[in-house]
């Protein structure tokens, strides 16, 4: 006798992280052409933009696989005491 609560907030955080890993990615690919003469940045080299987007997207996938709505895991019972009380009525 579970009723549906909707979609967790945590599954739109992990769209956010998804598309922002794909924005940042698509807009560091410019780093990777040939250099033209550009002012020179220091720590160019490192890529930070390319790990980020790397880093946002494997949160945003992770953030997604966990809370998919309609997935239903043990953890969830087990993290709310109003459920497992109800579960233990039934």
């Amino acid at each position: 006798m579970h009723e549906e609560h909707g979609l967790s907030i945590w599954f739109f955080v992990g769209v956010m992280l998804t598309i922002y890993g794909i924005i940042i990615l698509i807009a560091n690919i410019p780093a990777f052409a040939p250099a033209v003469v550009t002012q020179h940045v220091v720590l160019e080299n490192l890529h930070s933009g390319l790990w980020w987007s790397i880093v946002l997207l494997l949160l945003g996938i992770l953030f997604l696989k966990l809370h998919w709505p309609g997935k239903h895991t043990t953890l969830d019972d087990k993290d709310n005491p109003v459920l497992s009380e109800e579960e233990g009525k039934e």
